[in-house]
């Protein structure tokens, strides 16, 4: 059961992202489903939620992902500036 706010509580002030993650879209080669994997940097076997089958995908360069991190400051750069 949610708790009730007091009347005079304080509005919560909107919270800034602390980490990124970037997600992927593979498509599966059975189905045509877009498979999504977060920061898929390792060989592995992507299992299709659509049509349970699973197949192999190719990694994504890990240190592109540390790039993309570094140039959006762990998504705290990507904020939009109009709403802070």
């Amino acid at each position: 059961m949610a708790k009730k706010k007091p009347a005079n509580a304080k509005p919560l002030s909107p919270v800034l992202p602390e980490v990124m993650e970037i997600v992927f879209f593979y498509p599966c080669p059975h189905c045509g489903r877009h498979v999504p994997k977060v920061n898929p940097i390792e060989a592995t076997v992507a299992v299709c939620d659509n049509c349970k089958q699973s197949f192999p995908i190719v990694p994504v360069d890990e240190y592109g992902l540390q790039y993309i991190r570094i140039m959006l400051g762990n998504g705290k750069a990507a904020v939009d500036s109009d709403f802070i």
